[in-house]
């Protein structure tokens, strides 16, 4: 008998089974384990969570691992009570790839500079190291939990990711229909990085900005070019769909723009923070 379980996500013992540097700041690490039979592959941008382990390679005791995992506002308010220096990092990723026949996962980590706790842990992270990830549950059934990318039976779409989101930027573009209209805009801040516009189909429009030191982002910018251009028919096309992910508050803002200034319906725009100028957006 199937143990009933609380909620849509569960933990998953994996170690990294190979690294793979994509590009000088994007590093990919396979994370791997028999746990992963039961990961769900449900969605282009569903997010998963990883619980770095401490210094010395533990993971603190917090009720993660029970089975079934519990609700996260129980183990969340046990490693919440946990003393900080006995604390472990914990952070949001979306798979590049999902290969649950294989039991395995890859995940793209952008190394920021200065390095952030998950960008040095992935860079001295050794083949055979193991941690904790969350994400679906086959066993649970479709939940949609953990996604934004829901398009309906849009065909005309306009993506906007900086470093952050081209790993959901590309799983997104793998599954956009041969006829979709496709509107491109990626932000980077070294052109050697800039690994995503490979990924688009034939036909789509591509737009790369340059990250810069304005208030106004790059990829801020190149938004609002777009809506001059676009927004008005945009907002009247009801197989319209917008997707944005990035800076907290460029996604933000970039949103505004299109519901606000050009009135495209907030249904038809998905927007997702994904970290905020200065640090990690959340735990």
């Amino acid at each position: 008998m199937t143990t009933p379980r609380p909620w849509a996500y569960s933990a998953f013992r994996v170690e990294v089974r190979a690294r793979r540097q994509l590009s000088p700041r994007f590093l990919r690490l396979t994370f791997g384990g028999p746990d992963l039979r039961h990961f769900a592959p449900w969605g282009a941008d569903q997010r998963i969570k990883l619980f770095l382990p401490m210094a010395d390679g533990s993971v603190p005791e917090f009720g993660l691992l029970d089975d079934p995992t519990p609700h996260p506002s129980e183990w969340y308010a046990r490693w919440r009570a946990l003393p900080e220096d006995a604390r472990n990092v914990l952070r949001t990723y979306t798979p590049a790839a999902i290969r649950p026949e294989a039991r395995e996962i890859d995940v793209d980590f952008f190394l920021h500079t200065p390095a952030g706790p998950a960008s040095a842990w992935a860079i001295d992270a050794t083949i055979g190291e193991s941690l904790v990830l969350t994400g679906p549950d086959v066993r649970m059934g479709y939940t949609g939990y953990g996604l934004h990318w829901k398009p309906g039976d849009a065909r005309r779409f306009l993506l906007v990711a900086d470093e952050t989101a081209y790993p959901a930027a590309r799983n997104i573009l793998a599954t956009l229909p041969a006829d979709a209209d496709i509107d491109l805009l990626i932000e980077v801040d070294d052109a050697a990085d800039e690994i995503l516009s490979r990924s688009a189909p034939a036909g789509a429009r591509v737009a790369v900005a340059q990250r810069g030191a304005l208030e106004e982002s790059g990829v801020e910018r190149a938004a609002r070019a777009w809506t001059a251009r676009n927004g008005a028919r945009a907002a009247k096309d009801p197989r319209f769909f917008a997707w944005i992910a990035g800076e907290a508050g460029s996604t933000t803002r970039i949103r505004r723009m299109l519901t606000g200034e050009a009135g495209i319906p907030k249904d038809r725009v998905a927007f997702l923070g994904y970290w905020r100028t200065g640090g990690a957006l959340v735990d």
